[in-house]
């Protein structure tokens, strides 16, 4: 069958659906899958960040205010790659100004490890040739917790990166201090803006904090939650992926918790002044690269971020469905989602914003069936800065960062609007749609590989069913695991050959499946054409034929068939006359019959059977695995026979 006539083929079978034939499964009211939106361009906006790091000399100061004169201060007056703070200005020391080129985002970091608790650390920036006011630089509260892979790469402690927009310049002031400071180290980020599509809103957001006049002309892409709607319970959050706001690849993978238990509501602590979305992704991507380079870890410590437009940006690479651990509340990073509002939030944060964060915080907690709403009993380690050290704390599932340590975050707007949050989030809670998506993953585990799931195995499964996998995404992912491809090549060995199979021979088909050099299904059809199975049969052409007849297709061949295939292995080889028979229509329904017992219990539809034999032939095996244990007919078995 040519390419062209297969795809009329199952043209066909899609434009018309037949009564009683399954149809693949389409996600039930409650389900909540993640819309990600694509209205960006893959390729990274902007380019890559670019990252300057400068150390920073910061004297100590004497009795009667004076400077005290060392060896590291004479150094760094004297390198040009060095700045100092030995200008006295009251109870501060001031740095000279640095001329800095192109950058937006400054952050000062310390050796991991090293207080910095009364560094009382300032900045400013030119901004179009103005200065910008002082602004604090507050010590970063946030650590990765003991044991993941983001504490063995962190390198450094450091400040919250604070986003100015274009400047060129900066000056830095530190509290003044008898003692000073050593190991201190300017970090600039600066990458270009993104071109990115806009979409004409009908009416728009509040600005946020700032109230801005330019918000007015706000660039906002699809994604933006409409303010002034609630959203409903089976809507979804829309959320740009990381290829689209320009991430870099992570430079090593974070760790992963068994579940979810609970969310961190958080913001940025740096400006509302950004006034487009290409502003909002460039400090995202300038976050990121301060993450990465100037504190060591592995990707942005953030799961996800909201902008004040309500934009919702994915993170943490794979944080959509997995319980990627973050680094944003030290101690409790693990099995939390970290969710941050991009801004400061001492004043309300937009109502868009705040339905944004609770629409994927609901989503994410619904799929380890956590009702937001609800509190528990959490055991901490170690956190840096935390509120709670090696200790079990009752907390709410949904909290904000200053719940859990000593920090301003997520503003006093940003506490205010946790019981809002919490609310909205609640209506993606279902956990009879919970159970029904662990009956699915269950019966699956039973019927392709014949044992029950482990329960890493059903945790994580279910979670992805409810984060909007697809019934159909699973059998595909379980029939291509090394478990379901050994336990098919045993089968063939045991029906074909009628022996177990040898483990050098075993090993050579699951090496050529997973490569791709061949499918599951064709073991089966292979073995049919060996010598072993040729010589099992009587080592004759009828003989062959007459045994491939009643073990293909369950019925004697009459004696003009086996005329027939004789005279065909004769002159064109045993390969034409299996493939002639195995191909057939015959052969083909009764092998989609096969799965309709397999997978629902009962026989097939003589309008289904015709329909899966030719998607079987036009497509493969797989296919129609996919489609009936994809099935809504599926799901409700499943249900009930595993409640």
């Amino acid at each position: 069958m040519t390419v062209l006539v297969r795809l009329i083929v199952v043209a066909a079978l899609l434009a018309v659906a037949p009564p009683h034939t399954v149809e693949p499964a389409v996600p039930a009211t409650r389900s909540h899958p993640v819309d990600v939106t694509r209205a960006v361009s893959s390729t990274i906006p902007g380019g890559e960040p670019s990252l300057t790091q400068v150390d920073i000399v910061v004297p100590g100061i004497d009795v009667e205010g004076e400077v005290r004169e060392s060896e590291s201060l004479e150094r760094g007056r004297s390198s040009p790659e060095v700045i100092v703070a030995d200008q006295v200005a009251g109870d501060r020391v001031e740095t000279e100004v640095f001329e800095a080129g192109s950058f937006q985002t400054v952050g000062v970091t310390w050796p991991e490890g090293q207080q910095a608790t009364d560094l009382g650390a300032q900045v400013r920036a030119r901004v179009d040739g103005a200065w910008s006011d002082w602004v604090d630089l507050e010590v970063d509260d946030v650590a990765p917790d003991p044991g993941t892979v983001d504490a063995a790469s962190s390198r450094r402690g450091g400040t919250e990166p604070v986003w100015f927009g274009e400047s060129d310049a900066v000056q830095l002031a530190f509290e003044a201090s008898e003692q000073g400071a050593t190991g201190l180290a300017l970090t600039l980020v600066g990458t270009e803006l993104a071109s990115v599509p806009t979409a004409a809103p009908a009416s728009m957001p509040a600005a946020g904090a700032t109230g801005s006049a330019a918000a007015a002309q706000t660039t906002r892409l699809v994604s933006v939650v409409d303010h002034g709607v609630v959203p409903a319970a089976a809507s979804a959050p829309r959320v740009i992926t990381r290829a689209e706001w320009g991430a870099r690849a992570q430079v090593c993978a974070p760790d992963v918790a068994r579940s979810l238990v609970g969310a961190v509501v958080h913001h940025t602590a740096g400006s509302n002044a950004y006034s487009t979305v290409a502003q909002a992704m460039q400090q995202i991507r300038n976050d990121q690269s301060y993450h990465i380079d100037g504190r060591g870890w592995c990707d942005l410590g953030y799961n996800f971020v909201v902008d004040k437009w309500g934009n919702l940006y994915e993170g943490r690479a794979n944080s959509l469905t997995e319980a990627v651990i973050g680094v944003h509340a030290g101690g409790f990073n693990t099995g939390t989602v970290g969710v941050s509002m991009l801004g400061t939030y001492d004043a309300a944060p937009p109502l868009a914003m705040e339905r944004a964060v609770a629409s994927i915080i609901g989503v994410r907690l619904a799929a380890y069936n956590v009702n937001p709403q609800g509190s528990m009993s959490y055991t901490t380690g170690a956190g840096e800065n935390a509120r709670y050290k090696n200790t079990t704390v009752t907390l709410p599932r949904v909290f904000g960062h200053r719940d859990v340590s000593y920090t301003a975050c997520p503003g006093n707007g940003g506490m205010a609007a946790l019981p809002g949050i919490r609310a909205t989030a609640r209506t993606y809670f279902d956990s009879q749609q919970y159970g029904a998506s662990r009956s699915v993953v269950t019966a699956l585990y039973q019927d392709l590989l014949g044992r029950g799931p482990d329960p890493t195995g059903l945790a994580g499964w279910t979670a992805s069913l409810m984060s909007g996998t697809s019934q159909s995404a699973l059998v595909n992912t379980l029939t291509r695991s090394d478990e379901y491809i050994s336990s098919r090549v045993t089968k063939a060995y045991r029906e074909v050959l009628g022996r177990e199979p040898e483990p050098a021979g075993a090993a050579a088909w699951l090496s050529e499946i997973r490569a791709g050099n061949r499918t599951v299904d064709d073991v089966q059809r292979r073995f049919y054409d060996s010598v072993e199975y040729y010589e099992i049969s009587g080592g004759t052409p009828e003989g062959y034929v007459r045994r491939l007849y009643q073990t293909v297709l369950g019925r004697p061949a009459t004696d003009g068939e086996v005329a027939t295939w004789a005279g065909v292995m004769r002159q064109r080889g045993n390969g034409a006359a299996v493939d002639g028979i195995w191909f057939s229509m015959e052969a083909a329904r009764l092998r989609a019959g096969a799965y309709y017992q397999t997978f629902l219990g009962r026989g097939p539809d003589p309008t289904g059977l015709a329909g899966w034999a030719n998607v079987l032939l036009a497509q493969g095996e797989g296919a129609v695995r996919i489609g009936i244990a994809g099935s809504l007919e599926y799901r409700d078995r499943a249900v009930a026979r595993y409640p």
